[in-house]
């Protein structure tokens, strides 16, 4: 997440964290992107009682929206597998106790009321006779299966339980569960101005419709394992009533609209931790854009905000092109850019978030969030204790595009990451021991990058370049903590950089600056 606010910030650490300082192609898929008007209806989800002849509780007669969504196969399944954790900070969200493999969403949203159908295929880690995921309590559920058998279950706190009966420890279930109510966000642990709007699902003044979780807020509209280390497969079909386009993670697969109702169906083929999984609802246009090395990368914009396109566009291809030589080899299949309302940005995977305060700088925003499909997307911290290790990489590359790119002198930009640094640890604690309700704060961004700066002044500009894109390349689709990236540092370098990490990440004050 890149941190964008209004004036207070605006003025300081804009300054600092936005560089504190051509395309071969482009074509438009014409109104609403890729959905196309049909003189037939979709085919709609239909309504019926549950596979094994009981009705669901009350009687009532549910719609399944997930019915033409697709199952993954054992071996697609197999990439999913992860091993979760309970989260030192944030633990209310999350079940250590379930691996899940693959969402399969369905959503209908009238502009006020979202139905949903959620299919989790999942693994129990361990012997169980109960299920917990999050799930707002607005989010009332219908009905819940579990292999297609009707199972009890209780909903308080923002959590349903589920009553499973015994389960074996790494067997392979599918829950279904059908739910509906008014999403709304909730409160971030967080004192960033570019917070206050809440977590979750958002409802911008005209009615679009997105969301941002960092470090949750998913459950607001789909039961999850709200936790970095549980990554997991997706597919989504959305539907609206009216025709406004539903854009979501991964490869657009169809769009079509009819009378008031819009459809869009999505595959994400490389597993997602849930704070990283976006969905945006308006009138929205793509444009698609290949760069040099033929990426095509995707911008979905509203109608007022096409004058936005030609500097996102050309920041997205200059700044790929850079991330390609210096991080590496793109570890995605699709990549794309959908502009929403707020004051942040977010780096969602293969659907990069940004809000249009964050669009007027695209140069250092747009990098940074880009550079974390890298370094946080594929690479994912295992729990928040480690955010460090996303920011401080993604803060660190932002630092050096804008070097190369003639932007603002490199070693001035780390003095004034120092001077800020330092309050923020004040304020906020180290950042590999930050406070739990200052989450995001300047200390977990500045620290670590030039920790990272320090690393390279210890090793070498060649030794580092190899590392940077060693890095996510041998840990692809993975989550990693500070003891995994400390033995791999080792390895890799052949240096001891213990010392030199419990530094800049342990300490109350900001270590000096190596000389260059």
């Amino acid at each position: 997440m890149t941190r964008i606010s209004r004036r207070v910030f605006v003025s300081v650490v804009v300054a600092v964290l936005w560089s504190v300082s051509g395309c071969t192609s482009s074509h438009s898929d014409g109104q609403g992107g890729a959905v196309s008007d049909s003189s037939s209806p979709p085919p709609a989800p239909t309504a019926r009682s549950s596979p094994s002849g009981g009705d669901p509780p009350g009687g009532a007669v549910v719609q399944r929206l997930t019915a033409a969504l697709p199952q993954p196969d054992a071996a697609q399944l197999r990439t999913a597998r992860s091993v979760p954790v309970e989260d030192p900070y944030y633990p209310d969200v999350s079940n250590p106790e379930v691996d899940a493999l693959h969402y399969a969403l369905g959503l209908r949203w009238d502009g006020e009321t979202l139905t949903g159908d959620t299919r989790l295929t999942f693994r129990a880690t361990t012997a169980t006779a109960e299920v917990r995921l999050a799930l707002l309590d607005a989010m009332q559920a219908d009905m819940v299966q579990l292999d297609g058998h009707v199972i009890d279950y209780q909903q308080s706190r923002d959590t349903i339980a589920m009553s499973t009966g015994s389960l074996d420890a790494d067997s392979t279930h599918t829950l279904e569960i059908v739910y509906s109510g008014t999403p709304h966000p909730v409160p971030a642990p967080s004192q960033r101005v570019d917070t206050t709007d809440g977590l979750g699902w958002n409802i911008d003044p005209d009615g679009s419709v997105y969301t941002l979780q960092e470090p949750y807020g998913a459950f607001t509209w789909y039961p999850v394992n709200d936790h970095p280390s549980d990554k997991a497969l997706y597919d989504a079909v959305v539907s609206t009533i009216s025709r406004d386009v539903a854009v979501f993670n991964g490869e657009l697969l169809s769009g079509v609209r009819h009378a008031d109702q819009t459809t869009s169906r999505w595959h994400l083929d490389e597993p997602a931790a849930s704070y990283l999984v976006t969905l945006a609802i308006g009138p929205y246009r793509r444009s698609v854009v290949t760069t040099p090395s033929g990426m095509n990368i995707s911008y979905w914009v509203r109608r007022d905000d096409r004058d936005l396109l030609p500097s996102l566009q050309r920041e997205g291809s200059r700044a790929f092109e850079w991330l390609r030589t210096h991080a590496g080899r793109y570890p995605f299949s699709t990549l794309g850019v959908v502009v929403v309302g707020g004051s942040s940005a977010m780096e969602t995977q293969t659907l990069i978030t940004m809000s249009r305060a964050a669009v007027e700088r695209p140069d250092a925003v747009l990098e940074h969030e880009m550079a974390h499909q890298w370094y946080g997307d594929s690479v994912t911290p295992r729990n928040w204790k480690g955010m460090w290790l996303n920011e401080g990489w993604a803060m660190y590359m932002q630092q050096w595009y804008e070097r190369d790119s003639g932007r603002p002198v490199y070693a001035g930009g780390m003095s004034r990451w120092r001077r800020l640094d330092q309050p923020s640890r004040r304020r906020s604690g180290p950042p590999a021991d930050y406070d739990r309700d200052r989450f995001g704060d300047v200390n977990v961004y500045l620290g670590p990058a030039m920790m990272l700066d320090a690393i390279r002044s210890r090793i070498g500009d060649a030794a580092f370049e190899k590392m940077a894109r060693a890095w996510p390349a041998q840990h692809q689709m993975s989550t990693v903590d500070r003891a995994v990236f400390t033995r791999w540092l080792q390895r890799f370098t052949g240096v001891d950089l213990r010392r030199l990490m419990h530094r800049w990440l342990d300490s109350a004050r900001t270590p000096a600056l190596p000389g260059r």
